[in-house]
């Protein structure tokens, strides 16, 4: 009878964990896609106003922060609907 209730602890805890992964690879591509692409339109637009690197760096640490904070209200909202639906499997 123990056996039983410890493999669906097991398995809980194995889709715990995956969900988690799962999480922190999307949070870094919700980080990345922005500061690349910061980075490109900086890049253009240094190439065409002349300047060096200027723009690049300006738009790339702007697509950071706006990454973190897509990730932030990501990760938010994602975790208080695995917790909803946590608790109603309960």
């Amino acid at each position: 009878m123990n056996t039983n209730q410890d493999e669906t602890n097991q398995n809980s805890n194995w889709q715990d964990r995956v969900w988690v992964l799962a999480v922190a690879g999307q949070a870094g591509l919700y980080i990345a896609f922005p500061v690349l692409l910061g980075m490109v339109v900086g890049y253009f637009l240094d190439r065409q106003l002349g300047t060096i690197l200027l723009f690049a760096i300006l738009f790339s640490m702007i697509g950071f922060g706006s990454g973190v904070f897509l990730v932030y209200r990501w990760v938010n909202t994602t975790v208080k609907k695995r917790l909803e639906d946590m608790k109603k499997e309960e």
